[in-house]
């Protein structure tokens, strides 16, 4: 069975439902539980129009966003059972995925978990999909999980 399961989350309903089958994964299998939340780095693209100050203050915001995010999802791991490590992705280099894609790859994840939002048309085409590009670039099994219909 799975040794280290990785779930990878933002603040979603989907995001909610891949954190619930992760620790239930995690618990029936005695993997470890690793839940990651990658800062969108394309909010940083935005910050060389502002200066250097309103940068750091945009920049700590939305890293202390993101740590929100986190201690939540390892919350509610921890609700469902779980003993899970939580992990704050940042970089103002990298996409979501590529970031995601590094941890899995780091910290020797032979799983990862995320949910998927099932947009379709114009609206996947122009807001692209994490889950799609995370299955194209890991080397691991991927667990996609569904959002509610």
């Amino acid at each position: 069975m799975y040794k280290h399961i990785i779930v990878a989350v933002d603040d979603s309903p989907t995001s909610q439902r891949a954190i619930e089958e992760a620790a239930a994964l995690s618990v029936t299998s005695g993997a470890r539980l690793t839940v990651v939340h990658a800062v969108d780095e394309a909010l940083f693209a935005h910050f060389n129009r502002v200066t250097l100050t309103s940068r750091d203050a945009v920049q700590t915001a939305l890293i202390k966003e993101g740590q929100g995010v986190l201690d939540a999802a390892v919350a509610a791991a921890t609700a469902a059972g779980a003993k899970p490590e939580g992990r704050l992705l940042a970089s103002e280099h990298q996409s979501t995925s590529d970031q995601i894609v590094q941890a899995v790859a780091g910290l020797g994840a032979d799983l990862l978990v995320v949910g998927s939002h099932g947009r379709r048309g114009v609206q996947r085409l122009l807001l692209g999909s994490v889950a799609e590009k995370l299955l194209k670039k890991v080397a691991v099994s991927v667990m996609v999980v569904r959002g509610t219909a």
